[in-house]
């Protein structure tokens, strides 16, 4: 008995001393790394290469082969702001992908030894699953596990990666299982919605043989990143923008300041080659959610309006814009240009905002302009006539008088400025300013200043330069440019000097933006930027109202056949032929075979909500098909609300099981 104490004291006093020998040497390197090693790993510029500092490629230990340390900075990326709809439905978000990667070099066989390091064999055995286990020399069994795997990833991934066959994989699983390579499997590709690996792929490669988690080697690699998505596609496409690897456009370049955010940074010391993390620390600053007036549903009805027009006509390009009265607020912005692909099929996509870009002469839509040119210096436009055939301008222009019908008869007759208005006479209408204006091409023009039609627009979207009108001209250019064209105009600037006529005079500047969020805490709020408090007197909007409104429900109104329409509306059709490029490229030519058809107006005309443009490009017909689309978008978000309204009635106990759920389906 006292033979087994003393050998117990030895063996507990040989564990208390390797234990007291141990804690020692801790301490002792505790006290080596926070006393006479902490230079080197605070980062200390006398041990440490500082290649966050200017002009560190002039340091001793830049050219020192045995520096042990060196400081770098590392940029952390923030999270990209959400754009969102007045309804705060996402329009663009950030989404992770993946890439799938499977590293052959954690496969390769084990080397067994001995306690004295010797060794004894070599473990091959590949755990497919924890109960299924395959020898590599048993190589059927191994082609039968690349087999199958090849036929999961195919069968899961062609509808993503249709170029990628069965034999692309299995050459892929071989060089990561045979050959103990590092193998991209997938990549997904940035630049299209196709072809991303999501985490629901990444789960599905997880349950596989070979790479589930309970497998012995851990060989399958994810390595993410950010992709900006679009869930609702081409919808308001060049509203929203994109951001690289395309180039900025849309609200993601004018926002991008509030989106991106700010990086954070953090310094890392490389220290025999080994990365440690410094306590010189900022976190990245992510970005803010910027809050759209778009309405994702009236996005809907004009978008899929618009596409079966331009796809029924032919046409080249078409957009459409509505905006919100009183407050500028774009509701909905479509903007759809012709594409051919390489097998001769032809779609519409969302290419340039053409609503925002100069590219075309306004066409008679210009001649509300004109009419409230020449309402500000007529007062009682009732007693005034003119000749419909436009007689009584030719002689304005003696030299270019034979453009003119110059041989009047009876039959041509006299008529009111409103039945020249509802008619869109165009040498009527140039009778009119002439009579208004005596001539002075310079007084008509300040006046269009006066009113603000003829300004630059600031927008949300970014700078719309102020139309292009001629200044200078004289002769026929003059009665061009007050009937309707001759210059180039974009269509948002129609929209907004018709939008103020809807608004009692106030003209106020299209709004993309109402505010910005960040953690759901409103930082930032844009109010509508009123451009003119009152465009013109109030008489004056007044009367211009029955003009518009007689377009629609006159007797001779270009848009009469609406004129019993629900919802009511008020507007003017717009014709312009098409400035082609002659034959030999030395002059621009009218082509009168291909025009340019729009409509602009309002609803409903009691109490204007709504005001919007359509506009269609290179058509044979006149301005009838533009009307139907400005018709046919409006009964439609009219019939959405209404459904709206009737919802919000059945929330509340009201009537149920209402005939207006089936409207504007």
């Amino acid at each position: 008995m006292s033979e087994y104490k003393k050998s117990f004291n030895r063996r507990a006093f040989l564990v208390y001393a390797v234990a007291l020998v141990f804690g020692i040497a801790c301490i002792i390197q505790i006290l080596n790394l926070a006393i006479w090693q902490r230079p080197l790993f605070s980062g200390d510029p006398e041990y440490c290469l500082d290649k966050t500092r200017p002009n560190w490629e002039n340091s001793p230990l830049a050219k020192d082969p045995n520096c042990r340390c060196v400081v770098v900075m590392n940029d952390i990326a923030p999270e990209r702001g959400d754009i969102l709809d007045d309804q705060n439905n996402i329009l663009a978000s950030n989404f992770t992908v993946f890439d799938i990667v499977i590293d052959g070099r954690k496969l390769r066989p084990d080397t067994l030894k001995n306690k004295k390091g010797v060794v004894i064999g070599v473990n091959d055995t590949l755990y497919a699953t924890k109960d299924r286990k395959i020898s590599r020399s048993d190589k059927e069994a191994v082609n039968k596990l690349i087999a199958e795997l090849s036929d999961q990833f195919y069968f899961h991934f062609k509808h993503k990666f249709l170029l990628h066959s069965k034999e692309h994989y299995r050459k892929k699983l071989t060089e990561a299982i045979l050959e103990y390579k590092n193998v991209d499997i997938l990549k997904s590709n940035l630049l299209s919605e196709n072809t991303l690996i999501t985490s629901e792929d990444t789960a599905f490669v997880r349950k596989l043989p070979l790479f589930q988690d309970r497998c012995k080697k851990k060989c399958i690699g994810f390595f993410s990143y950010f992709k900006r998505i679009y869930p609702y596609g081409e919808l308001a496409k060049r509203v929203i923008g994109t951001v690289p690897p395309g180039a900025k456009s849309g609200l993601e370049l004018t926002f991008n300041d509030w989106l991106s955010g700010k990086k954070g940074a953090q310094k890392m010391l490389y220290i025999d080659g080994v990365r440690v993390p410094s306590e010189k620390f900022s976190s990245p600053h992510d970005g803010a959610n910027v809050h759209s007036t778009l309405n994702l549903r009236m996005q809907n009805i004009v978008y899929e309006a618009l596409m079966d027009k331009l796809h029924q006509m032919g046409a080249q390009w078409g957009c459409a814009v509505i905006m919100e009265v009183n407050s500028g607020e774009i509701k909905a912005m479509a903007n759809l240009k012709r594409h051919t692909n390489e097998n001769g099929k032809v779609g519409y996509f969302e290419i340039f905002n053409h609503a925002f870009r100069q590219e075309c002469e306004p066409g008679s839509t210009f001649k509300l302009a004109s009419l409230l040119a020449y309402l500000e210096k007529v007062p009682n436009d009732t007693a005034k006539s003119y000749m419909l055939c436009g007689c009584d301008i030719a002689k304005h222009f003696a030299r270019d008088g034979k453009k003119f019908r110059t041989k009047c008869s009876t039959a041509h007759r006299l008529g009111k400025p409103i039945e020249i208005f509802q008619r869109s006479l165009n040498e009527g209408t140039g009778t009119m300013i002439f009579d208004a204006y005596n001539t002075n091409y310079q007084n008509y023009l300040s006046v269009l200043d006066s009113m603000g039609i003829t300004m630059p627009l600031e927008t949300q979207m970014g700078r719309v330069g102020a139309p292009k009108i001629i200044r200078d001209t004289k002769s026929m250019r003059t009665f061009y440019i007050t009937t309707w064209g001759g210059f180039n105009m974009a269509p948002i600037q129609t929209l907004t000097y018709f939008n103020g006529v809807a608004n009692n005079g106030k003209m106020v500047c299209p709004k993309m933006v109402s505010h910005i969020t960040e953690r759901d805490k409103v930082v930032e709020i844009f109010p509508t930027v009123v451009l003119k408090e009152q465009m013109v007197r109030k008489d004056v909007i007044s009367r211009a109202q029955k003009y518009l409104e007689a377009v629609v429900s006159g007797p001779h109104g270009t848009a009469r056949i609406y004129k019993d329409s629900v919802p009511n509306f008020a507007g003017k059709t717009g014709t312009r032929d098409i400035l082609v490029e002659s034959e030999d490229g030395e002059k621009w030519l009218y082509d009168r075979s291909r025009n340019s058809i729009s409509f602009c107006g309002y609803f409903p005309v009691d109490k204007p909500k709504y005001s919007m443009i359509v506009y269609i490009y290179d058509v044979k017909s006149m301005s009838g098909p533009a009307v139907q689309l400005f018709y046919t978008i409006a009964k439609r978000i009219t019939s959405l609300e209404t459904t709206d309204l009737m919802r919000e009635v059945d929330k509340s106990g009201g009537i149920k099981n209402t005939i207006y759920v089936n409207l504007g389906k």
